[in-house]
């Protein structure tokens, strides 16, 4: 691997000459591990936060509120000799907090329960990040969770070769695309983006356990439930604050425009998953359909409000049912939950958009797969009838529930 000098010789000048550096208020991570300690004190086993610092972080982490065993690395030699001072009331602790000499992180692969990474990548050029992101998937267990943010804007202050601070300046979808992370939330006032990430459990094949790797996947306590930016309020908010959202009248709703793809295959009565403003059933009903529609938010009095990817009461006393441009909203627990209530009728009409969510100051799509991935996934639910593509983003899926006999009623 390369050796680093000049990150070091850039973040050792920062450290050394910008007071705001020693502040704890001015950490992000200070403050994103703070607001997550209910997720966080669910694990146990080892953290480590990549771009420690001075040490806010991992002193937070190696507090009462927590059962993890720190560790911290960064290239800045003078933030790891302070962020050691810091952790000096922790037995053991200031012994893993250690410099980062290159690339590779000097530990061995699932050492970790907790990886942090926060407002570390954008400064890195763009062949590092990957390199970086490649270490943190190594080093994190099966079972692991990662947290960590970036920055999407340029810094207000440039290196002491008069570059800027930040060397990669993305939008939050490329990072997105970038990461697969299982939660993203975009702070637009900072512009900075909120990254969560959980790593599957090593399938087991019912050998007897043999290998110390075994023991150590053992170390966290429990499933941590990542926090949702999918929420009702997010969505009756995003409803509230722009009226064009999910508006036929503009073009704005994919269930309307498709429409005429779809509506020959639909057998009555149809539910709406996902309903949005309910313009959709209302097309239905003018083509003569027998039509209702639910959605987590409240705004159209003639629709249901529940959550689409919870067990839906009665849902099989209708025929078909149709999603238009939701999955992508969900995420993978919640795709099988709804497809769990779509397996309840005859018929199902559904779209999914893997392009960007624009217009809202929102990233909305927060669950990314390619079309091939969707199918296989698809293909284990349903029988997949027709596929359709609308456009190079976006797939019409017509399928029926396995076993029912496809016929033209």
């Amino acid at each position: 691997m390369t050796p680093m000098p000049d990150y070091r010789e850039i973040y050792n000048h920062v450290v050394s000459t910008d007071a705001r550096y020693n502040l704890a208020e001015n950490s992000p991570g200070f403050r994103a591990v703070v607001q997550a300690t209910a997720q966080l004190e669910m694990l146990s086993g080892r953290s480590l936060d990549i771009g420690c610092g001075v040490g806010f972080v991992l002193n937070y982490l190696a507090g009462p509120n927590f059962d993890l065993n720190v560790f911290g690395v960064d290239v800045s030699d003078i933030a790891i000799q302070q962020a050691q001072i810091r952790m000096q009331h922790i037995p053991g602790a200031p012994k893993q907090v250690c410099v980062l000499n290159s690339q590779k992180l000097p530990f061995e692969d699932h050492f970790f329960s907790l990886i942090t990474c926060f407002d570390v990548l954008e400064h890195l050029d763009e062949s590092d990040i990957d390199t970086t992101i490649d270490e943190i998937v190594r080093v994190l267990r099966p079972g692991g969770v990662f947290l960590g943010s970036v920055s999407c804007r340029k810094s207000g202050v440039n290196d002491l070769h008069g570059d800027n601070l930040h060397r990669t300046v993305k939008s939050p979808d490329w990072w997105i695309k970038k990461f697969q992370p299982d939660n993203a939330q975009y702070d637009g006032r900072r512009q900075q983006l909120t990254l969560w990430k959980h790593i599957p459990l090593l399938k087991t094949t019912g050998s007897a356990p043999s290998t110390s790797a075994n023991n150590d996947v053992q170390e966290v306590s429990t499933k941590v439930e990542l926090p949702s930016s999918n929420s009702a309020a997010l969505y009756q908010k995003i409803y509230d604050e722009n009226p064009w959202y999910g508006d036929a009248d503009q073009g704005r709703c994919p269930g309307v425009r498709l429409l005429p793809h779809y509506q020959d295959w639909l057998l009555a009565p149809v539910m709406d998953l996902g309903c949005g403003r309910g313009q959709t059933v209302t097309a239905m009903r003018q083509l003569g359909l027998q039509a209702s529609g639910i959605d987590q938010i409240k705004s159209n009095p003639e629709m249901q409000v529940g959550d689409i990817t919870q067990p839906i009461e009665n849902l099989d006393r209708f025929a078909s049912a149709v999603c238009i441009d939701c999955i992508e909203h969900l995420y993978d627990d919640q795709v099988i939950g709804l497809f769990e209530n779509l397996k309840k009728v005859k018929r199902q009409a559904f779209s999914i958009h893997n392009g960007e969510s624009t217009g809202t100051g929102q990233e909305l799509h927060v669950n990314r797969k390619s079309f091939d991935d969707w199918h296989e996934l698809i293909s284990e639910h349903f029988e997949i009838v027709r596929v359709i593509p609308i456009t190079n983003e976006q797939m019409l899926y017509l399928t029926q529930s396995i076993g029912v006999k496809n016929t033209t009623e």
